[in-house]
Protein backbone atom coordinates (compact mmCIF):
# COMPACT_ATOMS: atom_id res chain seq x y z
CA UNK A 1 0.00 0.00 0.00
CA UNK A 2 1.65 3.29 -0.92
CA UNK A 3 -0.66 4.98 1.21
CA UNK A 4 0.85 3.56 4.56
CA UNK A 5 3.70 5.55 6.26
CA UNK A 6 5.81 4.59 9.22
CA UNK A 7 5.29 7.44 12.25
CA UNK A 8 7.23 7.07 16.03
CA UNK A 9 6.58 3.43 15.62
CA UNK A 10 2.79 3.16 14.35
CA UNK A 11 1.94 2.75 11.23
CA UNK A 12 -0.70 5.79 9.44
CA UNK A 13 -2.48 4.96 6.74
CA UNK A 14 -2.88 8.45 5.36
CA UNK A 15 -0.47 10.68 3.21
CA UNK A 16 -2.10 13.82 4.98
CA UNK A 17 0.70 15.44 6.61
CA UNK A 18 -2.24 16.90 8.92
CA UNK A 19 -2.71 13.23 10.07
CA UNK A 20 0.81 12.72 10.80
CA UNK A 21 1.17 15.82 12.60
CA UNK A 22 -1.94 14.69 14.90
CA UNK A 23 -0.51 11.35 15.62
CA UNK A 24 3.08 13.02 16.53
CA UNK A 25 1.62 15.51 18.82
CA UNK A 26 -0.62 12.79 20.63
CA UNK A 27 2.67 10.17 20.73
CA UNK A 28 4.39 13.18 22.48
CA UNK A 29 1.03 13.51 25.04
CA UNK A 30 1.36 10.33 26.07
CA UNK A 31 5.17 10.26 26.62
CA UNK A 32 4.83 13.27 28.57
CA UNK A 33 2.28 11.87 30.83
CA UNK A 34 4.48 8.96 30.96
CA UNK A 35 7.77 10.80 32.09
CA UNK A 36 5.93 12.72 34.30
CA UNK A 37 4.19 9.92 36.90
CA UNK A 38 7.67 8.00 36.54
CA UNK A 39 9.15 10.98 37.43
CA UNK A 40 6.85 11.94 40.41
CA UNK A 41 6.82 8.28 41.29
CA UNK A 42 10.89 8.81 41.55
CA UNK A 43 10.57 11.76 43.57
CA UNK A 44 8.25 9.74 46.23
CA UNK A 45 10.65 6.30 46.27
CA UNK A 46 13.53 9.01 46.89
CA UNK A 47 11.89 10.94 49.96
CA UNK A 48 9.60 7.88 50.85
CA UNK A 49 6.59 8.54 50.50
CA UNK A 50 3.82 7.66 47.65
CA UNK A 51 2.67 11.83 48.12
CA UNK A 52 6.19 14.27 47.33
CA UNK A 53 4.07 16.88 46.43
CA UNK A 54 0.79 18.40 47.96
CA UNK A 55 -1.06 21.51 47.42
CA UNK A 56 -2.74 23.42 50.32
CA UNK A 57 -6.17 24.11 49.67
CA UNK A 58 -7.15 25.64 52.77
CA UNK A 59 -6.67 28.34 55.46
CA UNK A 60 -6.47 26.31 58.09
CA UNK A 61 -2.67 27.27 57.96
CA UNK A 62 -2.95 30.49 58.09
CA UNK A 63 -0.15 32.59 58.72
CA UNK A 64 2.23 29.70 58.64
CA UNK A 65 0.91 27.78 55.31
CA UNK A 66 -1.50 29.63 52.32
CA UNK A 67 -3.95 28.14 50.24
CA UNK A 68 -2.11 27.72 47.00
CA UNK A 69 1.50 26.54 48.55
CA UNK A 70 2.99 23.81 46.93
CA UNK A 71 4.35 21.60 49.90
CA UNK A 72 7.30 18.91 49.11
CA UNK A 73 6.89 15.95 51.50
CA UNK A 74 9.18 13.33 53.28
CA UNK A 75 8.34 10.28 54.45
CA UNK A 76 8.87 10.81 58.42
CA UNK A 77 9.30 7.52 61.51
CA UNK A 78 6.47 7.47 64.03
CA UNK A 79 8.67 8.21 66.96
CA UNK A 80 10.50 11.13 64.77
CA UNK A 81 7.85 13.39 64.60
CA UNK A 82 8.05 16.80 67.23
CA UNK A 83 5.35 17.95 68.77
CA UNK A 84 3.84 21.77 69.92
CA UNK A 85 1.20 24.05 69.01
CA UNK A 86 3.80 26.24 67.58
CA UNK A 87 6.96 24.30 66.74
CA UNK A 88 5.39 21.26 65.80
CA UNK A 89 6.41 19.49 62.46
CA UNK A 90 3.74 20.35 60.26
CA UNK A 91 2.66 16.84 58.22
CA UNK A 92 0.26 15.58 55.56
CA UNK A 93 -1.78 12.48 56.63
CA UNK A 94 -5.78 11.24 54.77
CA UNK A 95 -8.32 10.96 57.41
CA UNK A 96 -10.17 7.97 55.91
CA UNK A 97 -13.89 7.72 55.22
CA UNK A 98 -13.94 4.62 58.38
CA UNK A 99 -13.23 7.43 60.70
CA UNK A 100 -16.11 9.13 61.74
CA UNK A 101 -14.92 12.46 63.43
CA UNK A 102 -12.81 13.11 59.64
CA UNK A 103 -14.43 15.87 57.59
CA UNK A 104 -14.96 14.88 54.14
CA UNK A 105 -13.06 11.67 54.18
CA UNK A 106 -10.19 10.42 52.12
CA UNK A 107 -8.75 13.87 51.57
CA UNK A 108 -5.11 15.44 52.74
CA UNK A 109 -5.43 17.17 55.64
CA UNK A 110 -2.13 19.57 56.30
CA UNK A 111 -1.47 20.27 59.95
CA UNK A 112 1.46 20.83 62.70
CA UNK A 113 1.26 17.90 65.23
CA UNK A 114 0.04 19.31 68.63
CA UNK A 115 0.73 15.93 70.57
CA UNK A 116 2.00 12.53 70.88
CA UNK A 117 -1.00 10.31 72.79
CA UNK A 118 -0.45 7.11 74.60
CA UNK A 119 -2.52 4.82 72.42
CA UNK A 120 0.45 5.52 69.29
CA UNK A 121 -1.62 7.99 67.64
CA UNK A 122 -1.47 11.67 67.45
CA UNK A 123 -3.09 15.04 67.78
CA UNK A 124 -3.16 17.78 65.26
CA UNK A 125 -3.74 21.18 64.85
CA UNK A 126 -4.54 23.70 62.32
CA UNK A 127 -2.42 27.01 63.52
CA UNK A 128 -5.62 29.13 62.32
CA UNK A 129 -8.21 26.88 63.68
CA UNK A 130 -9.80 27.73 67.31
CA UNK A 131 -8.82 24.32 68.69
CA UNK A 132 -7.32 21.10 68.10
CA UNK A 133 -8.67 18.19 65.83
CA UNK A 134 -11.56 16.10 67.19
CA UNK A 135 -9.97 12.95 65.77
CA UNK A 136 -6.57 11.47 66.18
CA UNK A 137 -4.24 10.61 63.31
CA UNK A 138 -3.19 6.82 63.33
CA UNK A 139 0.23 6.24 62.09
CA UNK A 140 -0.48 4.81 58.97
CA UNK A 141 -2.59 7.76 57.57
CA UNK A 142 0.59 9.85 57.92
CA UNK A 143 1.87 10.71 54.60
CA UNK A 144 5.00 12.82 55.26
CA UNK A 145 6.30 15.81 56.80
CA UNK A 146 6.63 19.01 55.35
CA UNK A 147 10.22 19.79 53.93
CA UNK A 148 9.62 23.00 51.71
CA UNK A 149 7.05 25.28 50.72
CA UNK A 150 6.41 26.70 46.98
CA UNK A 151 4.17 29.77 47.92
CA UNK A 152 1.73 29.89 44.96
CA UNK A 153 3.05 26.62 42.95
CA UNK A 154 -0.22 25.00 43.94
CA UNK A 155 -2.53 27.57 42.35
CA UNK A 156 -3.12 25.45 39.13
CA UNK A 157 -4.38 22.44 41.33
CA UNK A 158 -6.48 24.48 43.13
CA UNK A 159 -7.78 26.87 39.70
CA UNK A 160 -8.70 23.16 38.14
CA UNK A 161 -10.63 21.50 40.93
CA UNK A 162 -12.50 24.64 41.77
CA UNK A 163 -13.66 25.18 38.16
CA UNK A 164 -13.91 21.81 37.52
CA UNK A 165 -15.08 20.74 40.77
CA UNK A 166 -12.79 18.00 41.04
Amino acid sequence: MKNRMFCNGVFIFSNNPNVKMAVENIAYIIAGMLIAVVVYAGIGFLLSTSEPLVTVVSDSMEPTLSRGDMLILKGIPFDEISTGKEDGDIIVYICPDSEPKCPDGNKLIVHRVFSKNPDGTITTWGDNNPAYDRWNVQPEWIKGRMLIRLPYFGYPRILISDYLNI
